[in-house]
């Protein structure tokens, strides 16, 4: 996968896990919210719901046994009544009071009287069943009680209910004005408007209001304060309350996760980016040596870790660019010191015979002695030799440049190698050469014309550098897709120190007066010409003589 793949899967996977978060978060608080809803008020009030949303609160067992919720029957405790689960033949299936003493079956008249009371709510749920909530509060039980009794003389039993109840009787004329406080505190007194409203909406009522028309015309009345007052205004304050609290939670959870994720997206690509930062400013600095950061590779393998191997690409590339420029660096210094190099030896190859011509030159045009025709002759034939060398030395130069620039035209013909070889001793001038051997089948593709130039070199300084009468042997051998040529002597051979630079010399280096001849360039080019051929050339010397092996590729498939 390309780098912009690695880094969108990354990205992506990041988000990913940011978002899961956010959303396992989101769920949570919802969870808490609704199950808080649920467990602080099953049913605000149960008068208000629908049938289809009581469809659930009953259930019958495998023994045919209907059976409550107990959230229904907690919300009928709420609501200080009863709830029931009836039939249409009036049976009780179900109730929210065990020990309830009312009928197994409500009879006709029972249901009448229910619908002048109101307080009886009833919701429909298929199957011949239904759900009915009679409301049973305990001013209205209370005020029952007492209506019973002879409210003139109460009895001990009724005063310790008001008294438990903090709750207090009142008797009111036809006309509305209050008579008289029978028991409890004495409250400001109520209108006719005021008592109507407070015998219903409970939930909504601080006070709740039973009221009842004795014989003699007077009105009842018993008041008390609502344990089950919840009015929808504090309700829905608190509801905001907490819907408020949830988002300030909310948002608070995502902004510290967000500054965290930030810190930690920032670490995750920041670091490799300082990273290689520091790695590009010491390869400016020419250090080349890789950087060893232990919070990003590990201790055993040096290998980025697992979080950070979307980079290796990044970091393989630093490396590679970190060795080329320290081989390109090693490559100039060498190529600088070759350069020093050659222009001092070919300073010294061509000022030696410069310095020849010049001091011959100056002795004969010289007024002060009276040369022989002799010595003039002498005079002119080594300037003539100088003037041949330096000659000879440019040529090779030139030679040198025009392979390295692949000026020279090669063209190659198929040959027999050793046949090659045969022809070349019998046209030799060097009597030492013996009688080539090798393979008789062995081609190779060759520039004959260059190629006896690689052999006059390779043969000339065998025989130029050992003793007279040592003897230079050439062997061939075809192996599988090469062709090896041999050649070696049975000299002193090569000093170990100009073995190692035998091919970079581009000079001969040694004073033109000695008896040794050439430019001294001859090595360099012949290793030109191998590797034009497409070859190349190896030498190994020690004090029994010195082997050069040229392999060249094979013309035989």
């Amino acid at each position: 996968m390309s780098l912009s793949g690695k880094m969108t899967t990354r990205f992506l996977a990041y988000f990913v896990i940011f978002y899961s978060v956010l959303l396992i978060v989101s769920i949570g608080l919802i969870v808490y919210f609704v199950y808080d809803l649920m467990e602080s008020n099953s049913y605000s009030d149960i008068r208000e719901l629908d049938a289809f949303e009581l469809e659930s609160d009953f259930t019958k067992d495998s023994n045919g046994v209907y059976h409550l919720s107990q959230k229904l029957i907690d919300s009928a405790h709420e609501n200080t009544g009863l709830v029931q689960l009836i039939n249409k033949n009036g049976k009780v299936l179900a109730s929210s009071e065990n020990n309830s003493n009312c009928c197994e079956s409500y009879t006709l008249s029972q249901f009448v009287a229910m619908t002048k009371t109101k307080e009886a709510f009833v919701w429909e749920q298929g199957d011949g069943l239904y759900i009915v909530f009679i409301e049973k509060h305990p001013a209205t039980q209370l005020l029952s009680m007492i209506v019973q009794e002879n409210i003139g003389s109460l009895s001990h039993e009724t005063k310790k209910q008001l008294e438990d109840t903090d709750a207090s009787l009142e008797i009111y004329t036809t006309e509305g004005r209050r008579k008289q406080v029978v028991y409890g505190d004495k409250k400001q007194a109520l209108s006719g408007i005021e008592i109507l409203a407070s015998s219903h909406n409970y939930s909504e009522r601080k006070e709740v209001v039973a009221s009842e028309i004795l014989e003699d015309g007077t009105i009842a009345v018993v008041r008390m304060n609502n344990s089950n007052y919840y009015p929808f205004e504090p309700a829905f304050l608190d509801g905001m309350k907490k819907f408020g609290i949830g988002l300030l939670l909310f948002h608070l959870i995502l902004f510290f996760f967000t500054i965290l994720f930030s810190f930690w997206i920032g670490n995750r690509f920041g670091r490799p980016v300082l990273f290689f930062l520091k790695r590009i400013e010491k390869l400016a600095e020419q250090d080349y040596k890789p950087l060893d950061d232990r919070r990003l590779r590990t201790k055993k393998t040096g290998r980025f870790k697992r979080k950070y191997r979307v980079y290796e690409d990044i970091d393989r590339s630093l490396s590679r660019l970190a060795n080329t420029l320290e081989a390109n660096e090693r490559k100039i210094k060498q190529t600088e010191k070759l350069r020093e190099d050659w222009i001092t030896g070919l300073s010294h190859d061509l000022k030696t015979p410069l310095s020849s011509i010049y001091g011959y030159s100056t002795m004969l045009a010289s007024d002060d002695y009276d040369w022989s025709n002799l010595e003039v002759k002498n005079f002119a034939k080594t300037m003539q030799e100088k003037s041949n060398y330096m000659d000879a030395l440019i040529e090779d130069l030139t030679y040198t440049y025009q392979l390295k620039n692949n000026a020279i035209a090669i063209n190659k013909v198929d040959v027999n190698l050793l046949s090659f070889l045969k022809m070349y001793v019998k046209n030799s001038v060097w009597g030492d050469i013996q009688d080539p051997q090798g393979d008789k089948h062995a081609h190779v593709f060759i520039d004959p014309k260059l190629f006896e130039r690689v052999l006059d070199n390779l043969v000339g300084n065998a025989i130029k550098h050992t003793p007279k009468g040592t003897k230079v042997y050439l062997k061939v051998n075809q192996m599988k897709d090469t062709v090896q040529l041999i050649i070696w002597d049975e000299g002193k051979g090569i000093p170990k120190e100009e073995l190692e630079s035998l091919f970079d010399r581009y000079y001969r280096g040694t004073n033109t007066t000695s008896e040794v001849s050439g430019t001294g360039l001859g090595l360099a080019i012949t290793k030109q010409l191998v590797e034009a051929h497409d070859g190349h050339i190896h030498v190994e010397s020690s004090d029994k003589g010195t082997i050069v092996t040229i392999i060249l590729p094979s013309s035989v498939s």
